[in-house]
C-alpha cells in the first residue's frame, strides 16, 4: 500500500474524531436549532473523509459517482460552524441578534456551496500519486476561490472586531484560533491556484482539522455576557 495513502487514512480519521469531539461540544449549546445545525454539519463533513479514502483506492466508476456529492461536503460544513462559532463567542451580536437571522447574512455563500455540492460542476481524475481527484470544472474553481475568500475576509473582520471589542483573554485566544484556522485555509487554497503539485498532505485536509479544532475551541465554553467579556 502506498504511504502517502496510507497517511491520508491517519489523517482522514484523526479529522473524524475531531469531527466527533465537535458533535459533542455542539450538543451542549443551549440553542436547540443550532445544535441540530452543527451536529448535521459535522456529520456531513464525516462523510468527506470516508470519501477521500474511497477515492485513494480504487473503487469503481460507480463508486466514484456516487460518492462525489461528499467529496467537497466541507465546503459548507466547516464555514457555516465557523461563522456560527463567531457568533456564539461573540457576546453582542449573540444577545442582539438571533443566529437564524445571523445566517441570513451568510445567504449567498450558503446557495453557492449548496449549488456546488448539488449540481456537480466537477470532474473524476486521476490523481498523480495514488487514487482519484475531483475537480471543479472551470469556471467554477475561479468561482469558489472569489467566494471562499470572501467568507474569509467577513470571518477574519468579525474576529478583528471582536478582538478589538473584547478584552476577555479566552474571548481574544478563541478569535485569535479562528483567524488562524482562515489563514491555513487560505494559503492551502493558493498553493493550489499557484498550481503547487508537490505536497506532503492532500489539499484542505490539515488545515480543515485546524478548522474544526478552532470550532471545537468556540463551543467548548459557556459563553459569556456582555458584562463579563
Amino acid at each position: 500500500m502506498n504511504v502517502n495513502y496510507i497517511i491520508l487514512i491517519l489523517i482522514c480519521l484523526s479529522a473524524v474524531a475531531v469531527l466527533l469531539a465537535d458533535i459533542v461540544v455542539a450538543n451542549r449549546v443551549k440553542y436547540v436549532g443550532l445544535r441540530w445545525i452543527l451536529t448535521g454539519l459535522f456529520t456531513f463533513s464525516m462523510l468527506r473523509y470516508f470519501t477521500l479514502i474511497a477515492y485513494g483506492d480504487s473503487p469503481s466508476l460507480g463508486q466514484l459517482e456516487s460518492l462525489r456529492y461528499f467529496y467537497l461536503a466541507t465546503s459548507i460544513g466547516l464555514t457555516i460552524p465557523t461563522a456560527l462559532a463567531v457568533w456564539y463567542i461573540s457576546p453582542q451580536l449573540r444577545e442582539k441578534v438571533n443566529y437564524i437571522v445571523y445566517l441570513l447574512f451568510f445567504i449567498p455563500w450558503i446557495a453557492f456551496y449548496l449549488y456546488v455540492i448539488i449540481t456537480q460542476p466537477t470532474q473524476i481524475a486521476i490523481a498523480p500519486e495514488f487514487g482519484y481527484d475531483l475537480l471543479l470544472v472551470e469556471p467554477f474553481g475561479e468561482y469558489l476561490s472569489v467566494v471562499q475568500g470572501s467568507f474569509v475576509a467577513v470571518i477574519v473582520l468579525l474576529c478583528l472586531i471582536g478582538i478589538i471589542m473584547y478584552k476577555h483573554p479566552l474571548l481574544r485566544s478563541q478569535f485569535v484560533f479562528l483567524i488562524i484556522a482562515q489563514i491555513g485555509l487560505t494559503i492551502d487554497g493558493l498553493s493550489i491556484a499557484n498550481g503547487v503539485t508537490t505536497r506532503l498532505f492532500h489539499p484542505f485536509t490539515i488545515t480543515e482539522i485546524i478548522g474544526f479544532i478552532a470550532i471545537y475551541y468556540a463551543f467548548l465554553y459557556k459563553p459569556m455576557d456582555t458584562k463579563k467579556s
